[in-house]
């Protein structure tokens, strides 16, 4: 009985940590927590229930948890069952703050949301089905919860599309399948002995497709502001004592603050200048990659000798110190050429054909 209450508060936990690493790639625009909390509990609740009665239904056929837990099981009863149900689940979940659904990138957030909520309650039904719980729920919540949640991504983007902008249903369709596809090959792997290196390697893919799907809705989101356009107009501040990295002058400089970071312009060079975690800030919010900064930098040498760390070739760190400098323009086009190689390559490196990828874009 003790471990049915860790479990829960366990189960609760994660579904909290989750939910908050979710919201953190909704850069432009972000849900409040409390529509996603209310998605994860509404629509976790509702895709379970439906699945039970699915499964229910089909055992008055014959087709019982020894009948379908083997790989043509899974592909054909468990993955169609429980991505439908998500699916409804978000239904449900769009019915009561359809208002909240206002970029692509929602569809993806509540979808993810709806899928955690299913995968929690689950992972708790399991965990205290029999014996080794304690290790099924470990096992559940680090590998089979991020696979629920990339197996319905899809849908989540195809509802919005449906919802929003008057896509065919058969959008939805498609991407049902597609999600019921994933999930049917992840647990006929997980039912097939001595595939255990397959299916992890199988989880980070499908993780790394859904990543890709959410860098496409961020790059193309309404919400997102012109990085140029942030350093058009001073906020009326100066910076007193801030010394240039690049020149060395310490003359006063005219502040830019926005609600993504902080800079301001040296006159006597015409760099911008920010600290490293504004820098960092920069090419993850305009550029969503997802990768850390010190991965990106790069020692350059100048005309005048000196050399000091690059990222991307467009902004710059001396060896000491916590400050960069930048030419706006230059990280513009850095920017620009990032986002545009972000949708070529998901484009041409998604598991979606070429087909359903004209669909879904155009």
């Amino acid at each position: 009985m003790t471990f049915i209450y860790l479990s829960i508060w366990i189960s609760a936990l994660i579904g909290v940590i989750l939910i908050a690493w979710i919201r953190s790639f909704d850069i432009y625009e972000k849900e409040a927590f409390i529509a996603m909390l209310w998605a994860f509990i509404a629509g976790g609740i509702t895709s379970v229930m439906i699945a039970l009665g699915a499964y229910e239904f089909l055992r008055a056929f014959g087709l019982n948890d020894e009948v379908i837990s083997n790989a043509l099981g899974s592909l054909l009863v468990i993955g169609p069952v429980e991505e439908f149900a998500k699916l409804l689940g978000l239904v449900v979940v769009y019915s009561l703050i359809r208002k909240q659904f206002n970029e692509l990138t929602d569809g993806i957030i509540y979808m993810s949301c709806v899928a955690l909520g299913f995968s929690i309650i689950e992972n708790y039904f399991y965990a205290n089905a029999g014996e080794n719980s304690q290790y099924l729920l470990v096992y559940r919540a680090f590998i089979s919860t991020p696979a629920h949640i990339s197996f319905s991504v899809i849908i989540g983007y195809a509802w919005y599309r449906y919802k929003k902008e008057n896509k065919p249903f058969s959008t939805v369709i498609v991407a049902l399948l597609i999600a019921s596809l994933l999930h049917g090959i992840f647990d006929a792997l997980a039912f097939t002995p001595g595939y255990n290196l397959l299916l992890l390697l199988y989880l980070w893919f499908i993780i790394m497709q859904s990543l890709r799907l959410v860098q496409y809705t961020n790059v193309i989101s309404p919400f997102r502001p012109r990085f140029e356009a942030l350093l058009e107009t001073p906020s009326g501040e100066t910076a007193h004592g801030v010394e240039c990295p690049n020149c060395g002058s310490s003359a006063p400089k005219e502040l830019f603050i926005n609600s993504y970071f902080t800079s301001c312009r040296c006159d006597s060079c015409g760099n911008h200048i920010a600290s490293r975690n504004d820098i960092r800030r920069i090419f993850r919010i305009f550029a969503p990659e997802y990768k850390r900064l010190l991965r990106k930098l790069v020692p350059v040498r100048f005309s005048d000798g000196r050399i000091v760390m690059s990222v991307y070739g467009s902004a710059f760190f001396n060896s000491s110190g916590n400050a960069g400098f930048f030419r706006v323009s230059d990280v513009a086009r850095k920017l620009q050429a990032i986002n545009d190689d972000l949708l070529d390559r998901f484009r041409k490196r998604s598991f979606i054909s070429a087909n359903l990828l004209k669909q879904f874009f155009e």
